[in-house]
């Protein structure tokens, strides 16, 4: 049987590590955010055609 060694980490460093992942997710959900109203903001062909009568 494997010997596997565990590390105990303080409840600070605990929080630390979450705080570090809720601001990567953050940050990748404001990049997709922008991403997405970058994409409705421009023009579909729908509302090209529409504008153009």
């Amino acid at each position: 049987m494997e010997n596997t060694e565990y590390i105990m980490s303080s409840i600070d460093e605990y929080f630390q590590i979450l705080d570090r992942e809720n601001k990567k997710r953050s940050e990748l959900v404001a990049k997709s955010l922008v991403k997405y109203l970058q994409q409705t903001k421009e023009n579909t062909k729908f509302q090209s055609l529409q504008m153009a009568k």
